[in-house]
């Protein structure tokens, strides 16, 4: 700004105009950044959830709790239980892959990626107990 006392000058307006222009840039990307984001995660849960259903509910139940007929004669882990929620993601991953105990693998069934959605989506219904 000017020293010039109560006195705006072009280069006053002109830096004005250049910084709200800037401002309204920025908002208008945040604006499309967020949403795009929120389908991406919302996609990938519901992605998550397909597979899950598709490839665990028989055994784990819809509710992660392993409280199905299956589930309880295969002594299947309840997902939601703080010791399962607190393994890192490469652990889970590595059990869904691999399987565990009389868990068979996905490997094969599930790609690495559908096996990462179902990561999250175990997260998700550790969330909901």
């Amino acid at each position: 700004m000017t020293t010039n006392p109560g006195k705006t000058t072009w280069i006053d307006g002109a830096s004005a105009a250049v910084t709200a222009a800037a401002v309204i840039a920025v908002l208008a990307l945040a604006a499309i950044a967020v949403p795009a984001a929120a389908r991406a995660d919302a996609a990938s849960e519901a992605a998550g959830a397909a597979a899950y259903k598709a490839q665990c509910v028989g055994c784990h139940g819809a509710d992660g709790s392993g409280n199905t007929p299956m589930g309880k004669s295969l002594k299947a882990g309840d997902l939601r239980k703080p010791e399962i929620q607190a393994k890192k993601d490469a652990e889970l991953a590595a059990s869904i892959e691999k399987g565990k105990g009389k868990m068979p693998p996905a490997k094969g069934k599930l790609s690495a990626a559908q096996i990462a959605q179902v990561v999250d989506y175990i997260r998700t219904l550790g969330k909901a107990k």
